[in-house]
């Protein structure tokens, strides 16, 4: 999981058109539904680009990072049976991964157990990497040194969206596996680098991972052989 700026991508003006509860999210007409999930791949994509070109470029899960198979589904934050009156609300609305093992249909399966979705980290609006630490094993931890509501907070995000599901840490661990075997030369000379040519050096790779799927996993990986 990672941050998400959604001031960067207007609101479709479609959305306006629709309230519960006199509609439902069947109502929603299919060209809506066309402008909204452009909307969210930009959001989710490549910023600055056209949501074609960020279509072209892959948005990722808002909740695992993982790649869109089948163009994902539009997912709300805070599920419809609860808050039927955020359906059509564009802060509550995100493009996430099909699996019924993780993440949004994870969330609002039946028989889920209850959760506060106040706890829940938004990706939107808190940095996830302050709260989520993704190790090098494919596992997301909290981090170390938060406080008990921010840690609690951590703990609560990674059960309710099973982002610790054994094909997730594998896939996150295949990722780093795939990306350091591309760089083997230049990871093993690291060390013996200048400490300024070696944090460039990371900062670049960083920057250019960022929008790989399960990219957090990469990056804190360089982050520490950064320190």
């Amino acid at each position: 999981m990672h941050r998400l700026d959604r001031s960067a991508v207007a609101a479709p003006s479609c959305l306006a058109n629709y309230k519960s509860p006199s509609h439902g999210w069947e109502d929603l007409a299919a060209s809506c539904k066309r402008e909204l999930r452009a909307a969210l791949a930009q959001m989710q994509g490549k910023p600055n680009e056209t949501s074609e070109a960020a279509k072209a470029q892959g948005p990722r899960c808002a909740y695992c990072e993982g790649p869109l198979f089948n163009k994902g589904h539009i997912e709300h934050f805070r599920r419809r049976r609860d808050f039927a009156e955020l359906s059509f609300d564009w802060p509550n609305l995100f493009l996430a991964c099909d699996s019924t093992d993780h993440c949004g249909h994870y969330k609002d399966r039946q028989g889920a157990s209850d959760y506060d979705p106040a706890l829940l980290i938004k990706p939107d609006h808190d940095e996830p990497q302050d709260y989520l630490y993704f190790h090098s094993t494919g596992e997301v931890r909290k981090r170390a040194g938060l406080d008990a509501t921010n840690a609690c907070r951590a703990e609560e995000t990674i059960r309710v969206l099973g982002l610790n599901n054994a094909a997730l840490t594998g896939a996150r661990a295949k990722a780093l596996k795939v990306y350091k075997a591309r760089l083997v030369g230049d990871l093993h000379e690291l060390d013996a680098w200048p400490a300024a040519d070696r944090r460039a050096y990371l900062q670049e790779e960083i920057e250019a991972i960022r929008h790989q799927p399960y990219a957090s996993t990469i990056q804190h990986f360089l982050q520490n052989s950064a320190s």
